[in-house]
């Protein structure tokens, strides 16, 4: 899903993970922090965090511009600790 901030400059992607077998972590969402193009952050938040966040961003005036979520791959070491 990505969500845009009013004048363009700042993008934010959520993506669903997998682990490299192809098997879905339900509990966890990539979130992908851009501005102007350049990515800034990225990091893992759970699934409650990432519903609230989305409300959050569209109640400061973000548009949705896409609700394509592609899954990305992880690696088992960046969400066994999370």
């Amino acid at each position: 899903m990505e969500l845009t901030s009013k004048d363009g400059n700042m993008v934010v992607d959520f993506y669903p993970v997998k682990t490299w077998d192809d098997k879905l972590i339900d509990n966890r969402i990539l979130k992908v922090l851009s501005f102007r193009g350049d990515k800034q952050k990225k990091m893992l938040i759970s699934r409650d965090e990432f519903y609230y966040q989305v409300k959050e961003y569209v109640n400061h005036k973000y548009n949705i511009t896409s609700e394509y979520m592609p899954a990305q791959y992880i690696r088992k070491e960046d969400y066994c600790h999370v």
